[in-house]
């Protein structure tokens, strides 16, 4: 108890400036002598004094467990390399007003990526098309690989974004990375300083390369991992190739940095939204998104810039949110800030798209479900004006202190497009009130997105029937529900005004059971009918189920709520079509290997959709067709939209217990005409 204490101590006294002496005991915390550590420095600490300031135990334990190895034969690659990565790494920020930004973010950030990065891995092909003995044989390689890049994605940051100066018993000096890490160098104390980031030319003209950082990995992996462990990599050729040419930042589209830069997002999502504020006394520069929505605020608190509720407007509100039309809200933000502040730090007009990902980033706009961004395409309607614009989302929340100073609705309508139905011209089905979006109780924070954060937990099986899959019996708590998509259960009018969404069912469902054999025609089917009988699942079809089943157990992919895309009623297990397949495809490629699809846009997913109903897992309609019509019935007993679904017969195949029936849902009385994805 009394080292916990003194772990949080040591870390408020260390941002703070005051002296912190370890000895054979723990460590205490005195106020600065003479002889002790200057404000503002601090001390070269030995692992297992990192270890308990940071209070690692438990990151480190999830490590060892994701791996799946014997602590002995952990302790021999991973543990060693972790060692070396601590007493580098020390109680470096990974930022400097961004996230992470507090004593030992750098390290922590670190554990996390790489945490959360073996927690993927499992649920991938690695490495992809090739023969499963070799996935096998080479699966421990390919693991350690995946935890090698997410360790080490952000440690060229003391090179490139940070400027570190170590004092020896000699004399003060700038540290070397390259040169080995403090300790090596004769370091007994270091100061970290942002002067070069903040004042650098690059920076003040908003030009600064903030990838320079990803291509130092390359370099100090030779420092940081034991040769034996890279001896062991290296007779992989594949894996050596995918891995250097991710940590020297030429390559972010192979599996390997697919998953890495997925699960850096993750640690950046949960760190900006629910992390520590603490940054370093000497951190100068203000954290961008304070800049923004304080310039935000004040230009609707003076009026003037940023009209609202007119035709030609700036923004329009309608039920709990101000939408900005967004080009402009970026230019009006920028010029603001240059005149009553300084440009300084703010990206220039050709990258809006950055500011619009640290507001998502930040959780102060709801991003868009359809695409994970925070861009919206929406028909904005009323008297004297039609138009189809770009905007972003804000709830009303995160602009105004008080809700007694929120505007007023627009007389009008703010319709969220879909792709389909953008082009073709039409707006989707409404819901009711002025707008068909969902603005999470919390005020719509940026839970999952393609960009700049994907869905963190929303993962695919690695073979067939895979042996390795993490327990899905249990809910992981921390994993994200999917957000909601077009296809929306919004209640009555009153009830949408915030649009809280429903809680989801309790989620345990037992491991899927696949039929070892496809459902046979009943006796008496023509030879016809036989040859189109259902054929043997293939494995994209296995790999689909097995990827659903487990986002079902683990709670990545929503059921019975607003805007999920897998529903149950009495006829079975509805998958909403094509949404879902487009969804899979998109992630994993139509044969759920990993390939991306090589279809063109409007066709994505229709290969793993023919996979799926070649299976014969789905009941057919009237007239042979694979998608039926549900109605929804939204809570006052009014119609609302329509879902089109493919129903998968007798659910309790794959899951159990099957999940009870949403009685939002009723099967229409029309059927579709032949599927087709689009």
């Amino acid at each position: 108890m009394m080292e916990a204490v003194a772990a949080l101590l040591g870390a408020a006294s260390l941002a703070a400036g005051v002296a912190v002496t370890f000895t054979t005991r723990g460590m205490r915390i005195r106020q600065k002598q003479e002889t002790d550590i200057p404000p503002g420095w601090m001390p070269v600490l030995p692992e297992e004094e990192l270890k308990r300031h940071l209070d690692t135990g438990a990151l480190l334990a999830s490590i060892c467990v994701e791996t799946g190895l014997a602590a002995s034969n952990f302790e021999r690659d991973y543990g060693q390399t972790i060692s070396r990565f601590m007493t580098f790494a020390q109680l470096l920020p990974a930022s400097e007003s961004h996230h992470h930004a507090q004593p030992g973010g750098l390290l922590l950030h670190a554990l996390e990526t790489a945490n959360i990065a073996l927690r993927l891995r499992h649920a991938q092909v690695l490495p992809p098309g090739v023969a499963p003995e070799d996935i096998q044989r080479r699966e421990h390689r390919w693991s350690f690989g995946v935890f090698l890049a997410a360790l080490l994605h952000d440690v060229g940051k003391p090179l490139t974004d940070l400027h570190v100066v170590i004092a020896k018993p000699r004399g003060e000096v700038p540290w070397s990375p390259l040169a080995g890490n403090m300790a090596e160098s004769g370091a007994i104390r270091y100061r970290v300083m942002f002067e070069a980031s903040c004042a650098s030319p690059a920076s003040l003209s908003g030009g600064r390369d903030y990838a320079a950082h990803q291509r130092m990995g390359v370099f100090l992996m030779q420092r940081l991992v034991p040769q034996s462990t890279l001896a062991w990599l290296s007779e992989d050729a594949e894996l050596l190739t995918q891995l250097t040419a991710f940590l020297s930042g030429e390559d972010k589209a192979s599996a390997l940095a697919r998953i890495v830069i997925e699960a850096d997002r993750e640690s950046v999502r949960r760190n900006l939204l629910e992390g520590p504020r603490t940054r370093f006394a000497n951190a100068r520069a203000v954290p961008l998104v304070e800049r923004l929505m304080e310039a935000l605020r004040r230009m609707l608190a003076e009026g003037g810039r940023l009209p609202l509720n007119r035709p030609g407007a700036a923004g329009f509100v309608a039920n709990g949110c101000l939408w900005f039309v967004s080009k402009r809200l970026a230019d009006e933000v920028r010029d603001y800030l240059a005149a009553h502040e300084s440009a300084a730090g703010i990206p220039g007009t050709e990258k809006n798209d950055r500011l619009f990902d640290v507001w998502q980033e930040y959780g102060a706009l709801a991003p868009n479900p359809d695409t994970g961004g925070g861009i919206w395409r929406a028909r904005v309607r009323m008297e004297g004006f039609d138009q189809v614009l770009t905007l972003l989302c804000f709830p009303l929340a995160k602009l105004y202190p008080d809700p007694e100073h929120y505007p007023t609705d627009f007389v009008g309508q703010v319709i969220p497009l879909t792709g389909d139905a953008e082009a073709a011209g039409e707006p989707p089905q409404q819901g009711v009130g002025n707008v068909s979006v969902e603005v999470p109780a919390d005020g719509g924070g940026a839970k999952d997105r393609t960009g700049p954060v994907r869905e963190g937990g929303d993962t695919i099986s690695t073979s067939v029937l895979p042996s390795r899959l993490p327990s899905m019996s249990t809910p992981d708590p921390e994993a994200a529900p999917l957000p909601m998509q077009e296809e929306e259960f919004l209640e009555s009018e009153e009830d949408a005004t915030h649009f809280l969404p429903r809680p989801p069912a309790a989620r345990r469902i037992a491991p899927m059971r696949l039929p070892d054999k496809p459902d046979q025609p009943a006796k008496g089917k023509d030879a016809k009918s036989a040859r189109n009988a259902p054929q043997a699942p293939s494995e994209a079809a296995l790999r689909f189920m097995a990827w659903l089943q487990q986002g079902l157990a683990g709670g990545t992919v929503a059921y019975n709520e607003t805007g999920a895309m897998v529903h149950f009623a009495a006829e079975g297990m509805l998958l909403v079509s094509p949404r879902i397949f487009r969804h899979f495809a998109e992630r994993f490629g139509e044969k759920g290997d990993g390939t991306p699809s090589a279809l063109a846009a409007d066709k994505v997913g229709t290969g793993i959709q023919r996979e799926v109903i070649k299976a014969g897992w789905h009941e057919l309609g009237p007239r042979k067709t694979n998608v039926h019509k549900y109605q929804v019935v939204r809570r006052s007993g009014q119609a609302g939209s329509s879902l089109s679904v493919m129903i998968i017969r007798a659910p309790q195949r794959f899951i159990e217990p099957v999940p009870p029936v949403n009685p939002h849902l009723v099967k229409a009385n029309h059927e579709s005409s032949p599927d087709t994805l689009s």
